[in-house]
């Protein structure tokens, strides 16, 4: 399937919303089984470019944040999604992101974002403060004219993408929705020239520089004078040259002496998990081989989730996948951890078979 969409989207460029439409009802199907029922009028895509149709298009809810508080998740409902996600894959078959992007961008993860920073003994990190709803209609706007001109090639074309890919904000202003499947790309394409700006800065820095979605790190391999307010004060400079805000509470300088984190991956001579992680790991398989996978899951949710209903093996089953990624498959503690989990699968397994034949 991604062939033949790779195939369909070779040197593709859209220059009226015929073309845009055509497009988006060959990819759709493709992805989810889901059509439009009208290709030629567009008729489902425009409905969702009025303000108030869009506002009615999301269902809102709140999620946990890590660092404590809420977090605003804007879901659109089943045709929107399917057309944003759709657009999505035009987005990123079409766009090139700056090479010190890393987040939402094929191919690359935390882990690629923290390689770059490994063996540097001074890490400046911040964080841009309401990412998505802080990425306004009228900057998408000019992003897309800016980097995709040559691709997308009438201004109604970029009109009807900014529309069907914002939200209304709670004052009126169209901003990027989080949950969105568009926001991701879009971001990225607003931030290209950002990230040229701050690459440009760490060379005067003399520093490394990387940005994964709204984490943003500069390292340093000598002088703490680096990472001086001056030098902050330059990087806060560029971000609100941009419309954005840095988030206080989330900017850290690390120095020599330190343990030194970049999305929290552990940089040193090499990357590695914080021992937290490997600790709560251990702590759940603890739990299941203890108590049998029901209570486990109980105590799970009990005194883990914040709320939120999460499934045992499945947070099990991420972590050491992400273990895997960072650590590698050859690593002991992996390989270990891993082992620990096939076996409690396989238990769990054979004790649901036996109340089978029992029944």
């Amino acid at each position: 399937m991604r062939d033949q969409i790779a195939e369909y989207l070779k040197d593709l460029t859209i220059s009226n919303r015929k073309e845009l439409f055509d497009v988006l009802n060959f990819i759709a199907p493709l992805i989810d089984g889901w059509s439009l029922t009208e290709p030629k009028s567009g008729r489902q895509i425009m409905r969702f470019a009025s303000a108030n149709a869009r506002k009615s298009a999301y269902v809102d809810f709140t999620i946990p944040k890590k660092s404590g508080g809420q977090r605003k998740i804007s879901a659109p409902v089943k045709p929107l999604k399917a057309i944003q996600t759709a657009l999505n894959i035009v987005l990123q078959s079409i766009f090139v992101p700056d090479e010190h992007a890393t987040g939402f961008v094929l191919e690359k993860s935390v882990k690629d974002n923290a390689m770059i920073h490994v063996g540097q003994t001074c890490i400046f990190n911040t964080d841009l403060e309401n990412f998505f709803p802080s990425i306004t209609k009228l900057m998408v706007r000019h992003a897309l004219y800016r980097e995709l001109g040559n691709k997308l090639q009438s201004n109604e074309v970029v009109n009807i993408i900014c529309r069907i890919c914002t939200v209304p904000d709670s004052s009126g202003i169209e901003v990027l929705p989080q949950g969105a499947p568009t926001s991701p790309v879009l971001s990225n394409i607003v931030l290209k020239s950002l990230d040229k700006d701050m690459s440009k800065l760490a060379e005067r820095m003399e520093c490394k520089y990387s940005r994964y979605a709204d984490d943003i790190t500069f390292s340093h391999s000598k002088s703490i004078r680096r990472m001086s307010p001056f030098w902050q004060s330059r990087i806060h400079n560029v971000i609100a040259k941009y419309g954005l805000k840095v988030n206080e509470q989330k900017t850290k300088t690390f120095v020599p002496g330190t343990r030194r984190e970049v999305t929290g991956v552990v940089v040193s001579d090499k990357i590695n998990v914080p021992r937290s992680y490997i600790k709560q790991l251990r702590v759940l398989l603890h739990l299941w081989e203890k108590y049998g996978y029901a209570q486990a899951q109980i105590i799970f949710t009990r005194d883990f989730c914040k709320g939120m209903e999460k499934n045992l093996v499945n947070v099990i089953d991420g972590k050491i996948n992400y273990l895997e990624m960072i650590k590698g498959k050859e690593d002991a503690t992996y390989r270990k951890l891993k082992s620990r989990f096939k076996c409690l699968q396989r238990k769990e397994k054979q004790g649901i078979v036996k109340i089978q034949k029992v029944l």
